[in-house]
């Protein structure tokens, strides 16, 4: 990539460059010239009006004793001269306005493909890094938002304004001539004086600016210290010194700040000078007349011939004032560019390719797979290996055993061509291993190695990840790999809790709600109907909080969550309709008081207060602070204080449940009251929060409620014991018989995997390690490798079936390529034998698989 940002932009985009600047020099520099010329012959007619004709587009120097026409022009009236003026000055200025249009087009193509070429130069070499420059990768990726945002007009208008300012100069220049020769050297270095001021203001601007920056983040950056030091100096009285230190640090930095600003007044001065001496040099010029003895007298300047070319030379000082600014940017910019350009280098020089010429062979279905004295270093684990020879053919299944730490995941690694060696070399099939194309190696050569790294999407398109969309399997072969990795719960989990949209999936919405029945006689089968307490519009569902009774339904959006639930000015006010707000307060203040009294051991972090606690840790303070100062309701302050703590109340009471919190705050006629509060929300809801709840309905599936509760329509009873798997047990069962088991899968399918932009961490629903692990592997599955290679830590096997999900494997790779890391206790008991066994330990081999290799190389052949 190149270094210089104007070079980039034009080698990106030459030919809308050459495009913008033919139009702004061919077309738009005689358009202007031509405006001002009827701009000069219009100023002409003032002290002419009464003149029979009047010479328009005249062009002619006047020299010592002659002049010289360049253009006859045209002769006409004054009232035809004045009206065809000012019909070309109007002509010229749409036109212009056209040609403006499309240059900003031209432009603003051009300034896209110079930073897409800028992004395909970083993406190709952190794509093509190797696995040890993840430093580099990660510098680059912060370096080139910062290119891309700094260097945005530079890419832009390079181009274009250094050819418009010599187009305006050669325009001023020639006016200026039209006007008198003699003007000429006057304009010249007046336009280079204004280019050399501005170009100066604009540098000593520019450190002011960064000096101002700088003074600005250590002021905070002193201030923040201070307050982090605050309690040390409370404790020893430390205040004055901490006033000294801080005045010292500032007097410095405004020290250097006042050396920049005088600088900066100093390189104003001149620029001021040259405002006001210009005009009157150029005055002076014009009315110069002397000549040597002999000569005739020079001839006088026009008015209005002066006039044209102080526009021209207005014209070009303004351009030349944007092109100095834009050769600042590019001195601030450029050597940005050269780190972007440097980093790129680098990652392409550390790029290990072999040497080769054409395109990559293709990648062999079989053959040996071989090392030959190949020593590897894996930077992200710190294991390598020394001098290792392993001959393996392929396909067959193959274990390599060692501790963590042994080397045997690098040797994996290093199979799979996801580790180059350092060392010797990995050939297959008689040809080096690297010198196949990457993408295709990957996809033919699938490499498992722990915990899957997660992108933004849906569930599938993490499971297909690296698939090609021809070749992904479809839902059902989905579920079965799934099965495989042990993948299958989770899947089914997510898509209980996922949500059904009835306007998209009519049927199943259909088929859910005529499930309800079946699941209730499934209940009554099983005598488990008290499990689950179902909604009932006329009963209050003990399973639910207070809150969620009173709305009776999920909230959609923001304006009945349930951390804002009590905030909301309507639920407000059916609260004060049906006299709940003492109660409720009441209620909150006892949830309060007993939870401040069960947790005042506990810290804010530990899982019990997190699990149970009614309100934050951040909010343990205040309701500590408010049990205290508050012995009853009747305590509250009034004023806006007092409507505060009378709303963070109401808002722990609404988030109460008796049958999980058990506090014994609620009796069977309070209940019959939240009842009646209920058909007031719902019958007084204003229109525009119509939309704001999906309230209960036994005839139709809720989409804002998950498939489970929809086909349960009711809540799991949390009073006796294994309710929860009893009740799944039946679910799934139900959905099972009603031909519902692959819906509920492809909901989980299309679940949501969101992830936090700004750590790269999941969001809530987060996938833990074990599931991560599982989507790793049905990755690389998905594509159906010809050699799949799985070299997962032994601390992330340690789960149930290890042996059973081992020989699924085996036999899901039967007659394909099959590479494990195993234990170090070698291969579990029961298992059929591998091709060959490798054992590694302290970074080389233990034993050779000799003997395997020439029992299999005659099978082979």
């Amino acid at each position: 990539m190149d270094s210089d940002p104007i070079v980039l932009t034009w080698r990106a985009a030459r030919r809308l460059h050459a495009t913008a600047v033919a139009l702004v020099v061919g077309l738009g520099a005689p358009l202007c010239a031509l405006a001002l010329l009827c701009l000069r012959d219009l100023v002409a007619v003032l002290p002419r009006d009464e003149a029979p004709t009047l010479p328009f587009l005249r062009l002619a120097l006047s020299l010592p004793g002659r002049e010289l026409v360049l253009a006859p022009g045209f002769t006409m009236r004054p009232a035809e001269l004045e009206l065809a003026a000012f019909l070309c000055i109007a002509a010229c200025a749409l036109t212009l306005a056209g040609i403006g249009w499309v240059v900003a087009r031209l432009c603003f193509k051009a300034q896209n493909r110079a930073a897409d070429a800028v992004r395909e130069s970083v993406l190709r070499a952190i794509l093509d890094a190797p696995a040890g420059a993840r430093d580099e990768a990660r510098s680059l990726a912060r370096l080139v938002g910062e290119v891309l945002g700094r260097g945005d007009r530079l890419l832009a208008a390079s181009i274009v304004v250094p050819a418009m300012t010599l187009a305006a100069l050669l325009l001023a220049l020639g006016f200026a001539g039209l006007a008198a020769p003699r003007l000429i050297p006057t304009a010249a270095i007046g336009l280079a004086a204004i280019g050399l001021a501005y170009g100066l203001v604009l540098e000593r601007a520019r450190d002011r600016q960064d000096l101002r920056l700088r003074s600005s983040t250590r002021a905070e950056t002193n201030l923040n210290d201070l307050v982090r030091r605050l309690p040390a100096v409370r404790v020893h009285g430390a205040a004055a010194l901490e006033r000294t230190r801080i005045a010292a640090r500032v007097a410095a930095m405004r020290t250097n700040v006042a050396r920049a600003e005088a600088r900066l007044a100093y390189a104003r001065a001149p620029a001021l000078a040259l405002a006001v001496i210009l005009p009157a040099i150029a005055i002076g010029t014009a009315l110069w007349r002397s000549a040597t003895p002999g000569a005739p007298p020079a001839p006088p300047v026009d008015p209005a011939a002066l006039l044209a070319a102080t526009g021209a030379f207005g014209l070009a000082g303004w351009l030349a004032a944007i092109c100095a600014r834009l050769w600042t940017v590019r001195k601030s910019v450029r050597p940005r560019f050269r780190d972007l350009a440097r980093l790129i280098a680098m990652l392409q020089g550390r790029q290990a390719k072999a040497a080769r010429t054409g395109l990559a062979p293709p990648l062999p279905r079989s053959g040996i797979l071989a090392t030959q004295g190949v020593g590897a270093f894996d930077p992200a684990s710190g294991e390598r290996l020394t001098g290792v020879d392993v001959t393996v053919a392929m396909p067959s299944h193959v274990a390599i055993t060692g501790s963590r730490g042994s080397g045997a995941r690098v040797l994996a690694a290093v199979l799979a061509g996801q580790i180059e060696p350092t060392a010797g070399a990995v050939t297959y099939a008689g040809a080096d291993l690297r010198g196949f194309d990457a993408a295709e190696r990957a996809r033919r050569i699938a490499f498992a190695a722990g915990e899957a790294i997660l992108m933004e999407g849906s569930l599938r398109q993490n499971l297909l990840y690296g698939t090609e969309p021809a070749n992904a399997p479809d839902d059902i072969a989905l579920i079965g790999i799934s099965r495989l990795t042990g993948l299958d719960g989770f899947v089914y989990a997510r898509g209980l809790t996922g949500r059904l949209e009835p306007a998209t999936q009519p049927r199943l919405a259909a088929a859910i709600v005529a499930a309800r029945r079946t699941m209730r006689a499934a209940l009554a089968a099983k005598g488990a109907e008290r499990l689950v307490e179902p909604f009932d519009p006329e009963r209050y569902n003990h399973q639910a909080s207070i809150g969620e009774n009173i709305l009776f339904g999920e909230p959609v959006g923001g304006a009945f969550a349930p951390l804002r639930f009590a905030r909301h000015p309507y639920l407000r006010a059916v609260l004060e309709a049906e006299e709940l707000v003492r109660p409720l307060t009441e209620i909150g203040l006892s949830v309060a008081r007993s939870t401040v009294e069960i947790f005042a051991d506990l810290p804010n972090d530990h899982p019990l207060f997190d699990n149970y606690s009614l309100f934050q840790a951040s909010e343990r303070g205040y309701f500590e602070d408010l049990v205290v100062r508050l012995p009853n309701a009747a305590s509250l302050r009034r004023g806006a204080a007092g409507q505060r703590d009378r709303t963070r109340l109401i808002g722990l009471a609404l988030r109460y449940s008796e049958s999980r919190h058990r506090f014994g705050l609620i009796d069977d006629a309070f209940e019959q009251r939240l009842v009646q509060a209920r058909r007031s929300f719902a019958r007084m809801l204003p229109s525009h929060l119509a939309g704001a709840v999906e309230f209960h309905d036994p005839g139709r599936v809720n989409p804002a409620a998950s498939l489970e509760e929809n086909l349960l329509f009711g809540r799991i009873s949390l009073g006796e014991a294994n309710a929860e798997p009893r009740v799944r047990a039946l679910v799934q069962r139900v959905l099972a018989d009603e031909g519902l088991e692959a819906s509920v899968y492809s909901l989980g399918l299309d679940s949501k995997v969101e992830i936090q932009p700004s750590t790269g961490a999941l969001a809530d629903g987060a996938i833990n390690a074990r599931e991560r692990v599982a989507i790793e592997l049905a990755r690389c599955l998905a594509r159906e490798p010809d050699i799949l290679v799985v070299a997962v830590a032994p601390d992330e096997r340690k789960v149930e079936g290890v042996r059973e999900r081992l020989a699924q494997l085996r036999q899901a790779r039967a007659g394909r390529g099959f590479i494990v890391c195993l234990p170090e206790t070698g291969v579990p008991d029961g298992i059929e034998p591998f091709d060959a066994v490798i054992a590694v330990e302290n970074s080389a081999l233990a034993a050779p698989p000799a003997a395997a290799v020439a029992e299999m190389e005659p099978a082979l052949a």
